[in-house]
C-alpha cells in the first residue's frame, strides 16, 4: 500500500524516474538543483532604483544557472552575469544572497506550494569566479547548460560566478509534508546524484 502512495505522490507531482524518493531529502535536494535551467535570486538592494523602493530592499531576480554539465553534478551553482544587472550591482556591493528552486519549474503537476513539490533555497555569498581554471570550467558548465550564453559576451561583459562550497551558509528544503529538512553542506555536497 505504501508503494502504491509513494507511485500516486510521484505521478502528482510529475516527477522523473530519476527523482529520488522524499525520504531521501538531501539527495532529491540534488537533483532539484542539477535538473533545474533557472533560480529566483534574493538580493539586497545596493540603492535606490527601478524594483527597489529604498537601499537595503530586498529584490528578486531570475538567474540562469547550471551545477555542471549532462554528465556531472557537482551541487555547486554557476551563473553568468554582466555588470549591468541589477542583481550583480547588489552582490558586488553586498555577495549574501539566496538562490530558491522549485520543482514546478520542471514539471511538478501540483501547486508549487504543495510540499511534495520539491523547493529549495541555498543561502549563502554569490562571488565572481577567479579567472583561470576555475573560470574557464565555470563557463564549460554555463555553456553546456545553455548554448546561448556564449553569444551573450559579445554584447556586454558577462563573467562567470557561483556559491563556492566556503559561501554556502544554509538550506531551507522541503519536498514532503512535516515541515523544512535540516542538512549540512558537507551532506549536500557528499550526496550521490542520479544523472538525468
Amino acid at each position: 500500500m505504501l508503494g502504491f502512495r509513494l507511485l500516486s505522490l510521484a505521478v502528482i507531482c510529475g516527477a522523473s524516474s530519476n527523482r529520488p524518493p522524499f525520504f531521501e531529502y538531501v539527495k532529491v535536494a540534488r537533483w532539484l538543483v542539477h535538473s533545474s535551467d533557472y533560480a529566483v535570486s534574493s538580493t539586497s538592494c545596493a540603492s535606490e532604483r527601478l524594483g527597489c523602493a529604498f537601499k537595503g530592499q530586498p529584490f528578486g531576480d531570475i538567474m540562469s544557472v547550471t551545477d555542471g554539465n549532462a554528465t556531472l553534478s557537482t551541487g555547486i551553482v554557476y551563473t553568468y552575469l554582466p555588470p549591468e544587472d541589477a542583481a550583480t550591482q547588489d552582490i558586488l556591493a553586498d555577495p549574501r544572497m539566496s538562490l530558491t528552486f522549485s520543482e514546478k519549474a520542471i514539471g511538478c503537476k501540483s501547486t508549487a506550494e504543495d510540499p511534495p513539490c520539491a523547493r529549495l533555497t541555498i543561502a549563502g555569498k554569490l562571488t565572481q569566479v577567479p579567472d583561470g581554471p576555475e573560470s574557464d570550467l565555470a563557463l564549460s558548465y554555463l555553456f553546456s547548460k545553455h548554448p546561448q550564453m556564449k553569444e551573450w559576451s559579445k554584447a556586454h561583459s558577462f563573467k562567470p560566478y557561483w556559491m563556492a562550497k566556503e559561501n554556502i551558509s544554509s538550506f531551507f528544503f522541503i519536498d514532503f509534508y512535516g515541515g523544512a529538512k535540516e542538512f549540512t553542506v558537507e551532506e549536500y555536497l557528499a550526496a550521490q546524484q542520479l544523472i538525468i
